[in-house]
């Protein structure tokens, strides 16, 4: 079958259970009146590095292909150099 507890019956109590409830019945800590702002302040400035970031790639994505394709156009590396089956006449 299932393996577990049959249905309706609570079956052996949970030793983390009471630590737990004991916990969850304790005062809650103070949270400090100004974390909606921090947070927000926070969360502006990692949207602000990672858009920084993303253009920063993105210009040095386009500059390396800019160069690339000069370079390309420049060199022409798909031209095989001519071959040389004979020595060049001297004259």
């Amino acid at each position: 079958m299932n393996g577990g507890p049959p249905a309706g019956s609570d079956g052996p109590p949970d030793p983390k259970e009471g630590p737990v409830r004991r916990l969850l019945e304790t005062p809650h800590p103070p949270v400090p009146p100004d974390l909606t702002r921090r947070a927000a302040a926070r969360g502006a400035r990692l949207l602000r590095v990672r858009n920084a970031a993303r253009t920063l790639a993105w210009t040095v994505l386009g500059g390396a292909t800019v160069f690339f394709l000069r370079w390309a156009a420049a060199t022409e590396p798909w031209h095989l150099p001519p071959d040389r089956l004979t020595p060049p006449w001297p004259g």
